[in-house]
């Protein structure tokens, strides 16, 4: 056989990574054992959150067109969500904030937005033994 029938096979990888669009996931504290992505509680607003929590990881996707619009957000947004529940995430504070464009003097450019995350832990009390 030769290598010009593998190259599909080869190629079929590539494209599918193309497909799916990208998050950047910045660790930020420890990860825990994953978790059902049905279990992350989703806040829009930190003040939202009734228990105190420490950040794991800021997640950012890809920019998009507002215009293209829910459905992309949305979309990330669930991504976002399975990402925060693969690190062990109780929680995951989510916005949509827009993109600030590079300077282009004399060319339009169109606005774009991003879904940006912050996946949380719960702080699990601990006693210690007083001192003596």
């Amino acid at each position: 056989m030769s290598y010009k029938s593998f190259l599909p096979l080869l190629l079929l990888p590539a494209l599918c990574a193309c497909a799916a669009s990208r998050l950047d996931i910045i660790q930020v504290g420890p990860w825990f054992p994953a978790r059902d992505w049905r279990a992350v509680e989703v806040f829009e607003d930190r003040n939202q959150t009734t228990r105190p929590w420490g950040g794991i990881a800021i997640i950012h996707g890809e920019r998009f067109n507002p215009e293209a619009g829910q459905r992309e957000q949305e979309r990330q947004k669930l991504q976002a969500r399975k990402a925060a529940a693969a690190m062990g995430a109780d929680g995951v504070i989510m916005t949509v904030d827009s993109a600030i464009a590079g300077p282009a003097l004399g060319v339009y450019q169109e606005p774009e937005v991003f879904v940006s995350a912050l996946a949380i832990k719960y702080v699990v009390p601990s006693s210690t033994p007083s001192a003596k």
